[in-house]
């Protein structure tokens, strides 16, 4: 079976790109040393193609910089939707150990307060044996508030908490996104590294054939 080692050899060790590096630039002076040079003004032109290829070989390093850096930002705009579930969810169930549910209430405000107890068990409810990590859909916990006083402020509160959750669910979304590369990217990153290589090989190799010219005269 296969493993890292096995299958990315290259990527396996940073010496090993150093190591082409160097393989590269003795390759591309043989012909210099051979005696066969280009004139200065070919040479001239290499320099549009070398750093052309090391910008070309930046781009897989940055795609893979930005996924891995969005990587680690989705799990915390995951974990941030997630604590405001779990807020409203813990408001709920306050509430219906709070007096409002366990007191005695006076028998003006009886009805009332049986709507409200009502309105934050259903609520609670809603939250119940929900798997928040796969961040649902903040309709799945909108429950219609009574037209009571007791309920009011907090059912504005949870309205606004579950804005808030949908909201941060939507930055979860598109930072997950950027974490996907594109298939170009991919290649640009496998590529890259041997790029880069050839990039400095070539400009060693265009330094060294300068300086034989002007020694030529």
């Amino acid at each position: 079976m296969k493993n890292f080692f096995d299958s990315e050899l290259m990527l396996s060790s940073s010496l090993n790109f150093v190591l082409l590096s160097l393989g590269l630039t003795l390759l591309l002076h043989l012909p210099i040393w051979c005696g066969f040079n280009l004139s200065r003004r070919k040479w001239k032109r290499m320099d549009y193609l070398w750093p052309l290829l090391a910008g070309i070989g930046m781009l897989g390093a940055v795609s893979e910089i930005r996924a891995k850096v969005a990587g680690d930002w989705v799990e915390t705009e995951q974990t941030r939707a997630v604590a405001i579930l779990e807020s409203v969810q813990q408001f709920s169930l306050d509430k219906l150990r709070s007096d409002v549910c366990n007191g005695q209430p006076s028998l003006d405000n009886h009805g009332q307060h049986h709507e409200s107890c009502l309105w934050y068990l259903n609520t609670a409810m809603t939250f119940k044996d929900v798997d928040f990590t796969q961040l649902p859909n903040a309709a799945d916990f909108t429950v219609p508030a009574p037209s009571v006083s007791l309920v009011e402020s907090d059912a504005v509160w949870v309205s606004g908490m579950l804005n808030q959750y949908e909201k941060q669910k939507n930055q979860y979304i598109k930072t997950r996104e950027a974490q996907v590369k594109q298939p170009l990217e991919s290649l640009f990153w496998y590529v890259s590294p041997y790029l880069v290589c050839f990039a400095i090989a070539l400009r060693l190799t265009k330094v060294t054939a300068e300086l034989k010219l002007d020694k030529l005269g």
